[in-house]
């Protein structure tokens, strides 16, 4: 058996008609990217027009909630768009004839005419949605404007669930990214608003030491030998050309301790810069921490006792020491 609610539709006649689809459709759960194209028995919604050619005083006229076999249908009547009622397109004489027999309940003509309406109104709804991205948007970026968007910049569906990025915070830097800009500034920005810290800041051309290939290097009386041209003192050297250091400033406990190696968000922040780097340089990451932040180090607790991180030795218990920064090396 149908039950209907007829105390909670009368309150929804309120609303206007393009908010009530949104409001109903987020309630039940149901996907209405593509309402004009779902089949009458197979949608949430059974749109229809009202018959009676009275002046209508809101967008909707009537609205039934049906639950019957564990499924809600929901019935909608319209005032301002239809073959029939009002706004009909259909001769004077003809729209007289529906609303004189829907007024006695002989419904059949705009029950028929009421198939082509459902379809009319679906459409509607579609096109006044297809414009406004803040209705379509979803937070996993499934919708498919989103997903166009992030085409632009080489991102398909599989990347979307395959990389660990919350890509929906990249859409507002999607003009930098699809314009290969990558200097300093502009990804110590984005990645300053991706996790909404303080202060960002990537110093660049720091120290690093290389490794000479066995090749290069010089073997004494046999080659690499020519001074000033290939001969280099022993098996490393030091390059100020590729490697640069990401800066986090003024960090609270928590956030520190997320973006440490054994964090939540070091995965994430390593996708984030792996992706924005048009070369994969090497580069170190130095959280500092707030001036006035101390240390939470309690002997035994996993989450603060990290040896080389958090924890700190004090000889003088009169003496306050401060955390100031760490400083994670040879990140790729």
């Amino acid at each position: 058996m149908g039950s209907q609610s007829s105390a909670t539709a009368d309150r929804l006649i309120d609303f206007s008609f393009y908010q009530l689809i949104e409001i109903l459709a987020k309630k039940y759960g149901v996907d209405i990217e593509d309402l004009e194209s779902q089949l009458m028995e197979e949608s949430l919604f059974q749109f229809s027009s009202n018959p009676q050619i009275n002046f209508p005083t809101s967008d909707i006229e009537k609205i039934r909630i049906i639950e019957k076999d564990m499924q809600t249908q929901i019935d909608i009547v319209v005032n301002f768009l239809g073959l029939q009622g009002a706004s009909g397109p259909l001769p004077g004489s003809v729209l007289n004839e529906i609303a004189y027999e829907s007024h006695n309940q002989e419904t059949i003509k705009a029950t028929y005419l009421d198939f082509f309406n459902h379809h009319l109104i679906a459409l509607l709804h579609s096109i006044w949605r297809k414009y406004k991205y803040y209705i379509q948007f979803k937070k996993n970026v499934s919708d498919e404007f989103s997903q166009k968007i992030l085409g632009l910049i080489g991102v398909n569906r599989k990347h979307i669930t395959a990389i660990d990025i919350n890509w929906s915070k990249l859409l507002f830097y999607i003009g930098i990214i699809q314009s290969n800009v990558r200097t300093a500034k502009v990804i110590a920005e984005i990645i300053q608003h991706y996790f909404d810290l303080e202060t960002v800041t990537i110093d660049e051309h720091e120290r690093q030491l290389i490794t000479i290939d066995q090749e290069q290097r010089n073997q004494l009386g046999s080659k690499n030998m020519q001074l000033g041209d290939n001969f280099v003192i022993g098996s490393v050297i030091t390059s100020f050309t590729n490697k640069f250091k990401i800066n986090f400033h003024n960090l609270d406990t928590e956030q520190f301790q997320q973006f440490l190696p054994t964090g939540k968000k070091y995965k994430e922040l390593k996708e984030i810069i792996r992706f924005l780097l048009k070369d994969q340089l090497p580069y170190d990451l130095c959280l500092g921490l707030h001036p006035k932040t101390q240390s939470n180090f309690v002997l035994g607790n996993e989450q603060s006792s990290f040896l080389g991180w958090s924890t700190l030795l004090n000889s003088d218990p009169t003496k306050l020491i401060q955390m100031e920064k760490v400083t994670i090396t040879g990140q790729a």
